[in-house]
């Protein structure tokens, strides 16, 4: 599905980049649970990685469960919060479990999109529209990410996200915007 060179390098080198990210952040987790997420995001990253290299359509099964595994770790950790040293909050929770869910539409949309751009069963004006609009929500989340991290103020009551996280989940919310795009 994904055929230009610009798109499919985009998509590779910014859920490689958000992957390594994701795994290396295993061993800096002060918890089990924070070494669970961050496995899970290293484990969705890496999978949209071979989604963006074209490997839906081959291994449709393998990725769709991948995604299926980290949307279902990140729903349990909805329902069953901790609030330890080192916790992702709920609504962090919420938001991984969006984005694990635009993964496996992205999954779904390129899997399917066997013929040409044309041929593709979801290209209709109302699926067109959810795409792009997707795809501006994360851009905006991409942003919003870079903000968190690195643009905090220091007189600001809030805390700024951690470095290697903020910019972990900015890279992989710019891949989904790519993906969500190249699809529509």
């Amino acid at each position: 599905m994904f055929r230009g060179w610009f798109v499919v390098g985009a998509l590779v080198v910014l859920f490689v980049a958000a992957a390594v990210l994701g795994f290396g952040a295993i061993f800096r987790a002060k918890s089990v649970a924070a070494r669970i997420d961050a496995a899970a995001a290293g484990l969705l990253a890496a999978t949209m990685a071979a989604v963006g290299l074209g490997w839906a359509q081959l291994g449709v099964v393998p990725l769709g469960a991948a995604i299926g595994l980290v949307f279902l770790l990140f729903v349990i950790r909805i329902v069953y919060r901790s609030s330890g040293p080192g916790e992702a909050g709920r609504w962090s929770a919420i938001y991984n479990a969006l984005v694990a869910a635009l993964s496996g539409w992205v999954l779904l949309s390129a899997s399917s999109g066997a013929g040409s751009v044309s041929d593709h069963p979801g290209h209709q004006l109302g699926i067109i529209l959810a795409d792009i609009m997707g795809a501006l929500l994360m851009i905006f989340a991409a942003t919003g990410w870079v903000l968190g991290t690195f643009a905090m103020p220091a007189e600001s009551k809030s805390h700024a996200v951690p470095r290697w996280k903020g910019v972990r989940e900015a890279l992989m919310a710019a891949g989904l915007a790519v993906a969500l795009f190249a699809i529509s």
